[in-house]
This record gives structure tokens, sequence and C-alpha cells, in this order.
């Protein structure tokens, strides 16, 4: 390390915040020498010394610099005692130096009894090149930073929060896009809004959101939220989204981009993500909706192909600040099994990168019931477990809008069919209900106190009071 404080060609001073340059403590010249040169360090050694230093500094009578030597006055020993550096001294020997700031104080003295890994620190941060993508707080720092970024509310009840990467998959033809464009819908509105899903109604004031749209064309967008004009059997009332409910689909020339392999491309996927993000910067939105992840990259099925992307959105997350729904797709899978985290589609790396996940599952209850299990969670406990499963009606919320209706909270095992027994014949769990009908309705309640008792619609609970008279 000599040869290298040897070879150094910068140096470092010290300077005051009024400008005075100041002497180095001898102890850290080498220190600063070998952090100008961007050499190895010896951060502990310095400052060791520099303590030991402290110390005999501490016990000395008078530490004022009045009662210091006069370099001109001869010792008992005959010799002339050792100047101290003066500030011109030091310019004259470090001609390239590097000007820090040190505490208020123009007193070389008081330069010295401050603190060593301060002055160590402040060292470091002028000459060592800065991290790039990452960030460090202290123990005091981050509790500050923390607190102010604690508040984040719910988009989507507790399923979704802002600031939040969340995952929403399910089966085909489960509902899912009705039930994202829901979500869109109301997070347009804000917490005002009038919604059939009250359970899942956002915190946040009425805000932009950008639905991205890569299955449906506009034709079948605008049938599902459409109705026929009650006086005109040509025209159709549209349903009125908010002017903040932001629709992108995919619009490409297909004749002059004649490369269709191309869309399953890692440099498709980055183009479509510099488009959203054009999009996101024209509405100044921050709330961003994917339907679905699955066309955004060649594949998912593997870490290879999802983590990429994962990445990508994790990026664009914290970069902007944002709240991203990810819809995707489950495999084929049995319905006698509760929704795991297992049955998203793809690799396993999708939901590890997420901050939260919730499924829509099938109901053996009836073709219109739906339920929704939350599968992860890092902002709050989990509320919409196994034990208690959100179970909503799937139909018209109003004559030009289909979405879903909450009908109350149940355990999934309800809505799961009922498995196979070896030898004997397929039993479901729609038998017991038929029975519980039937007795219920011996004891003379109606059909809309037994959608309540038993937890489905009314629609289901009329249709299965008329099977069993």
């Amino acid at each position: 390390m000599t040869d290298v404080r040897k070879k150094a060609k910068r140096v470092v001073s010290l300077t005051s915040k009024s400008g005075k340059k100041l002497p180095v403590p001898r102890s850290l010249r080498g220190i600063m020498a070998d952090a100008a040169a961007n050499a190895p360090v010896d951060l502990n050694a310095g400052i060791e010394a520099e303590l030991q230093a402290l110390k005999r500094l501490d016990s000395a009578k008078d530490l004022s610099t009045d009662n210091l030597p006069d370099p001109t006055t001869p010792t008992k020993r005959g010799r002339k005692a050792k100047p101290v550096p003066t500030a011109e001294a030091v310019d004259t020997a470090m001609p390239d130096a590097v000007a820090l700031e040190c505490d208020p104080t123009d007193d070389a003295t008081d330069v010295r009894r401050g603190s060593a890994p301060k002055l160590i620190g402040a060292i470091m941060d002028a000459t060592l090149p800065k991290p790039s993508i990452t960030r460090m707080w202290s123990g005091t720092n981050w509790a500050d930073f923390a607190s102010a970024t604690m508040d984040q509310k719910q988009l989507c009840g507790p399923l979704w929060y802002e600031g939040e990467i969340c995952i929403l998959f399910a089966d085909t033809n489960v509902g899912k896009s009705l039930l994202a464009v829901q979500i869109a819908d109301m997070v347009s509105n804000g917490s005002y809004c009038d919604t059939s899903l009250p359970e899942l109604k956002p915190e946040t004031m009425a805000q932009p959101v950008v639905y991205a749209d890569f299955e449906l064309s506009i034709a079948q967008f605008g049938r599902r939220y459409s109705a026929p004009h009650p006086e005109d059997e040509t025209r159709k009332v549209y349903y009125d989204f908010s002017p903040r409910f932001n629709r992108v689909e995919l619009y490409y020339d297909m004749d002059s981009t004649d490369d269709t392999n191309g869309i399953a491309s890692k440099e498709f996927a980055d183009q479509l993500i510099s488009d959203l993000e054009l999009h996101l910067d024209a509405c100044r939105s921050r709330v961003l909706i994917i339907d679905n992840i699955t066309f955004m990259a060649s594949g998912t099925e593997t870490a290879a192909d999802a983590m990429p992307l994962m990445k990508r959105l994790v990026a664009l997350k914290k970069k902007r600040g944002m709240s991203i729904l990810l819809l995707a797709h489950t495999p084929k899978r049995s319905l006698c099994n509760p929704l795991t985290r297992n049955d998203l589609q793809g690799s396993k790396m999708l939901i590890n990168f997420a901050d939260s996940a919730f499924a829509i599952g099938e109901s053996n209850c009836g073709k219109d019931v739906r339920y929704i299990k939350q599968i992860k969670q890092r902002n709050c406990e989990q509320v919409y477990d196994g034990e208690n499963v959100l179970v909503c009606q799937l139909g018209k919320v109003y004559e030009n809008f289909i979405g879903f209706r909450s009908i109350g909270t149940g355990l999934e095992a309800t809505h799961l069919a009922e498995r196979r027994p070896e030898g004997g014949r397929a039993a479901t769990v729609r038998t017991d209900r038929m029975q519980q009908v039937r007795e219920l309705k011996q004891q003379g309640m109606t059909a809309d106190q037994i959608a309540s008792e038993i937890g489905v619609s009314r629609a289901t609970a009329y249709r299965m009071v008329k099977e069993v008279q």
C-alpha cells in the first residue's frame, strides 16, 4: 500500500465550510491518498489510529492552538520544535487536492478532534464510485423513509394495495377479464364509486387507470358493455365509463410489419412496455392493468422466460411508483381441489416476484356463482382464505355492464366438487345441497331466505327450490 501512496498523483485536502484549507491529521493522510488513488483503503486501521490520536489530545491540559510551541523556540535538547502544518503548506504539498467540506470550525485542532469515521465517510463519498441501481438506508433513516411510504391504500379491498404488483388468475371463461374491468372502473371513480362489490371498494380518490387489453377487439369489448336502446333497436346504449378509464389495445400495421413471429420475441415485449410507458405519461397514470401476461412474453413456463419479464415490471413499478395488476391463466385442474399458488400457469417465478395474488374459482353451487380467494399477500393479513372466501354472482350489474355482485362469504369446501369415492358412484356437494334446500322448504322458508341460509344467489335458490318441488 506504501507504493500506491507514493505513486498517487491526486491527494485529498480538507476545506472548512468557510473556505479555509485545513491541515490533515497525520493518521488519515495515507487513508486519504489511497482513496484518491482508488486503492484499497484500510478503514479500520485509519479509524484506530485517529482514535488513539484523540485520546492523546484529550489527555492534554490545553487543546487550543494558541499554546502550541513556537517553531523558532529551541527545545531542551537544542533542536527546534517541529512546526505545525499551515494551510499554505498543505496547499503547496497537495496541488491537485480534492476539496471536502468538514465541520464549520476553522481550527485544525477541532477538525482533528472530530469523528474519524465521519471524516473517512466524507472522503469515501467524494472519491469512490456511487451505486447505480441500489440504495442503502441507515438504522435511523430507513424508519423515517418507511413512515412516509407506509400509508399504502387499498385499490381493490385487501386484495391489491398501492405500489404492488398483483396477479389475478383463473381458468378460461370464469370471468377474470370482467372482474379486471370492474376493478379498473372502481379505481377510476375512486372511493365514492357505486359498486356491487362493496368489500373491494378502493380507498383512493378517483385517478387515471390504464387497462391494457390484449385479448378483446374493440367490437367485442363494446358488445360486453352495451345494451339495446329502449326506443331504437338499431342503436346501442354503451356503459358510461369514467374519462379516467383508459383502454389500450394492440394496434400495428401488418402490411408494413410482416413479421408475425416477432410477436413472441423479447424485443416485442420490450417495445410493448415502452409503449405502455408512453400511454402512462400521456394520461399521468400510476395504475396499470395488463390482460394478460402470457401475451407479453414468448413463454412463462420456465424461469428463463418469466424472470426477465417480471424484473422489467418490478423496475417499472419502482421507477414510477406504479401499481400493477397482471391477469394470468390456470392450467387444467380438478374442481375438487382448493385453489393454491400452484394453480397459476407458468413458472413459479411469476408469483415469487409478485407482492400479492388472488384467484377466481368456479362454484359447484351454480353456473353463475364464483368465489374469490386470496393466495398471497404482504401488506395485510389474509382476509379471504379457504375458511372465508368471497362469494359472488356473475351477471348483469347494469343493463349495459356485466360484472360481479357479492352475495356474502363462505367456506371454499362448499363450492368444491366432491371427490369420486373408490368403487362407488360419483357424488357431489350439490346432492347434499338439494337435500338441505328440500328440508328448508318444508320448514316454510322462502327462496330468498334459503339463498341467504345456504350462501347462494337468489336465482340459484329459486332454481333449486323449483327442482325439489
